[in-house]
């Protein structure tokens, strides 16, 4: 029973919140009533109405503004009701159950006792095994958690050390812009060259008029060069500020390029990671998985198995069915020496006809790829995407000399099925086929884009 407000059950009281319940007249009563009430009936047992809990079963039926008797039984839903869940009129909380297999509830005695019965067995026989059960799932959880706790770890490395990455990077480019702008421009060093050239220079200027009058003098020879060098070394410096100015004048400023595709870049970092439930067994491990989704490049919010040969059987027919009317299609086959590749199909494949001439759809976004090579290849004639013949060929990507395969299944009389199914590459790139090899599995998802 929820603990709703109740009023209390006398008629001229009926507007006042009830305190207290009795279980024998089963009604409930306000202050004013419980004196009298305890006056009249001594031995009845009254209850402080907070203490009533969920469990508690008062006989009245708990539905706001009803509080009586419940005499009646509900079949659909399995619930004892009063007379006003029963009424013909649907309003003010009344007629509940007036559409519902309804019955006194004398009617379902037997019913009921049988039942016990029977529950009474399942009882004892699941109290045997409740103490391994309540065991099990507690080893369950810790399981679970610990599998929970290790995903958190990994993600947490994988974060740690993409950071790692972003900063050793950001501390690369930007010594690249300082050795960039120091080599081709100026640089600090230069600068403070600079501001001691005046002097510099008028020194030299002094010095080199005075070196022109002693040349002649033999004994200060070494003297003299010494001096010509650092005078040379002074005009070797002021060049260097005349070619970086005249340099800096005649070049355009730097291409900037650093934010070329950052968008791109914010995007996946935005959906790197992922929990997938992906039900595939070509897909063998979570390395497999993760290669397979990378290289696919889809946002794929949720995947669905619609087929899987292993499971449906090679059988042409079944997959049509499974297929028909159906988009965003994922094909995944594996063949011969664990050769992985597959499809991906866009457009709705509407109405697929086995009755007549080879039917084409048109795909402008569909692509097939190979997992062995990490490959993706475009449909090279859109307009030939997908194609399905009256027979037993599925063909991915045929314009004839196009990237694609197609699969065939034999199948002969009765409806018996030859299990030799096979892959040919008529494509162009002989990587994504790899020439042809018996099919050892076809998986076929359906699956939900984030465009």
């Amino acid at each position: 029973m929820e603990n709703k407000k109740k009023n209390c059950s006398f008629k001229e009281h009926k507007d006042i919140e009830a305190k207290s319940y009795c279980f024998k007249c089963q009604i409930y009563l306000c202050n004013k009533c419980i004196n009298y009430h305890k006056g009249f009936f001594d031995d009845h047992p009254i209850n402080n109405i907070d203490k009533i809990t969920d469990e508690t079963f008062t006989g009245l039926c708990q539905e706001e503004n009803h509080n009586i008797k419940l005499e009646y039984y509900c079949k659909n839903h399995n619930k004892l009701c009063c007379s006003l869940c029963l009424c013909k009129i649907k309003e003010n909380g009344n007629g509940q159950h007036n559409d519902c297999d309804t019955c006194n509830i004398k009617d379902i005695k037997e019913e009921k006792k049988n039942k016990l019965k029977e529950n009474i067995k399942s009882l004892e026989e699941l109290s045997n095994k409740l103490d391994e059960l309540i065991k099990n799932i507690k080893l369950i959880f810790e399981k679970i958690n610990e599998d929970k706790e290790k995903l958190k770890i990994d993600i947490q490395k994988i974060f740690t050390k993409l950071r790692t990455e972003l900063n050793d990077r950001e501390e690369m480019l930007l010594l690249q812009v300082d050795n960039y702008y120091d080599e081709n421009y100026c640089s600090e060093e230069i600068i403070k060259k600079s501001d001691k050239l005046p002097n510099k220079i008028k020194l030299s200027l002094e010095k080199g008029k005075l070196i022109e009058k002693e040349w002649k003098e033999d004994s200060k020879l070494n003297i003299l060069i010494n001096d010509c060098i650092n005078i040379e070394n002074n005009l070797k410096d002021i060049n260097i500020i005349n070619d970086k100015i005249k340099k800096y004048e005649q070049t355009e400023k730097i291409n900037y390029k650093f934010s070329a595709g950052f968008d791109i870049l914010i995007d996946k970092i935005k959906n790197f990671g992922f929990l997938s439930n992906l039900d595939s067994l070509i897909l063998k491990n979570s390395n497999e998985i993760n290669k397979f989704l990378s290289l696919v490049d889809i946002k794929i919010t949720n995947i669905n198995l619609l087929y899987r040969s292993s499971r449906d059987g090679f059988n042409y027919y079944s997959i049509v069915n499974k297929i028909n009317n159906k988009s965003n299609l994922i094909f995944l086959y594996l063949t011969g020496k664990d050769r992985i590749f597959g499809a991906y199909i866009n457009t709705k494949l509407k109405n697929i006809n086995l009755n007549g001439a080879t039917k084409y759809y048109k795909d402008e976004k569909a692509f097939s790829f190979s997992l062995n090579h990490n490959k993706k290849y475009q449909i090279l004639v859109p307009g030939y995407s997908i194609g399905f013949d009256s027979t037993y060929y599925i063909l991915i990507g045929n314009s004839g000399s196009g990237n694609g395969f197609y699969y065939y299944q034999n199948i002969i009389y009765d409806i018996q099925l030859i299990n030799g199914s096979k892959i040919y590459n008529f494509g162009k790139n002989s990587e994504l086929a790899e020439g042809y090899g018996n099919l050892i599995d076809l998986e076929i998802f359906e699956v939900n884009i984030n465009e």
